[in-house]
């Protein structure tokens, strides 16, 4: 009697992208109120900039420090059950900005609803950005890493782009309870899209210790954030600086950054695997350097807009060119948890750009500004030699 044939598998990118969308519906929920929140505490709390400010950045804190947490969670727990958390904790945040604004509370009580709705949706961008990445490897296999982290950054800056500007239009139709109630429906979505697919197993073995796994992550993270310190410059200072030369389309820059930042994941993704992440990241390197020299020299809007396009080309391929390294040599029972590290150092980056950026300002011009981040990418090429200096086959420690 001959036995029945296997069942024919999905193909990789149909297996990879259900995972992928969960993540998206995460940083929707993460775009939504982002540019909303600043007007908000201001306008209707009768706030300051400084809390203003705060109450976004407060989310960008919690991400910091809870990225290495959800990591641990999902080697131990399984990444599945760590994206349901961390959905659970966007869904609990988008419920707290809704009775912000629902309840009529007093300003000091409305804003502490604000912030404690930021810090739980920190821990949820943590659970989902690093566990949907380990869930989507356990899926496909080691073999697609460089895929699954290049559609992993797709969904979830493609939904930040997004969730932005649909915030606006929330507010708009409903003040901040829109938002909040939208912000609830977007994890909502993503939990029911997670609970229709299972769990990959957790992976036994010795997991490598903290400060083990912190010294293997190091050069790799410094390699990120030299690259990752354009990125934050293009966002806090491309409009600012466009403005302060007097051009049209201050948030050109920005857009044409980001497009090509995506972009250059979905055309080039392929090329990780073909040619190498270290050769790849050394490349994306010397093309983000490249476009941010033409910003710092550009003397039309044109070519500033030329130089955004090759700097968001370069940097889109630097974390997943890298991660795919990095993961050759992490034990895979501590997978998760050097992701979460290895991403807290763009956390990190796109943190303090800005501040430091703007005493930079005190001393130079934007376009000033741009010729520093370019110097940083360039040595961030050759942190990427360090890493490949690096042996493979690291084991690690109980």
């Amino acid at each position: 009697m001959s036995s029945e044939p296997a069942p024919r598998q999905r193909p990789v990118l149909l297996r990879i992208l259900p995972i992928s969308f969960v993540n998206f519906c995460t940083y929707l929920g993460v775009g939504l109120p982002i540019a909303v929140l600043p007007a908000y505490v201001v306008h209707n709390l009768g706030y300051g900039a400084v809390l203003a400010g705060l109450s976004v950045s407060s989310q960008f804190l919690s991400t910091v420090v809870t990225r290495s947490i959800a990591g641990r969670m999902s080697d131990a727990l399984g990444a599945r059950r760590t994206v349901v958390y961390g959905l659970l904790a966007a869904l609990l945040a988008g419920l707290l900005l809704t009775g912000a604004d629902l309840l009529a509370a007093p300003p000091l009580i409305a804003y502490g609803l604000i912030v404690l709705s930021r810090l739980f949706l920190g821990f949820g961008e943590s659970c989902s950005g690093t566990a949907t990445i380990t869930w989507n490897i356990g899926r496909v296999g080691t073999a697609h890493t460089a895929q699954v982290m290049s559609w992993g950054g797709v969904a979830a800056y493609g939904a930040i782009a997004a969730g932005a500007p649909l915030g606006g239009l929330a507010f708009g139709a409903g003040g901040l309870t829109a938002v909040g109630l939208v912000s609830t429906l977007t994890p909502l979505l993503g939990l029911a899209t997670a609970l229709l697919h299972r769990e990959v197993p957790v992976i036994a073995g010795v997991r490598a210790r903290a400060g083990h796994t912190l010294a293997l992550v190091l050069p790799f993270g410094a390699a990120l954030t030299l690259g990752a310190i354009g990125f934050g410059a293009v966002a806090s200072f491309g409009g600012l600086m466009f403005i302060a030369a007097g051009w049209e389309g201050a948030s050109l820059l920005v857009s044409v950054f980001g497009l090509c930042f995506a972009g250059s994941r979905v055309v080039f993704g392929g090329q990780i695997d073909r040619v190498g992440g270290f050769t790849v990241a050394a490349l994306a390197l010397a093309l983000e350097t490249a476009g941010l020299a033409l910003i710092w020299l550009a003397g039309a809007p044109l070519p500033a807009l030329v130089g955004g396009a090759l700097a968001g080309l370069g940097f889109g391929m630097v974390f997943p060119s890298l991660g795919v390294e990095l993961m050759k040599r992490v034990p895979a029972a501590s997978r998760g948890g050097a992701l979460g590290i290895y991403t807290v150092f763009l956390d990190l980056a796109l943190a303090i750009t800005g501040p430091l950026a703007g005493l930079l300002l005190a001393v130079l011009d934007y376009p000033g500004i741009f010729a520093v981040c370019a110097l940083c990418a360039a040595a961030g090429i050759g942190m990427v030699a360090l890493c490949r200096a690096r042996p493979a086959n690291v084991r690690g420690h109980a």
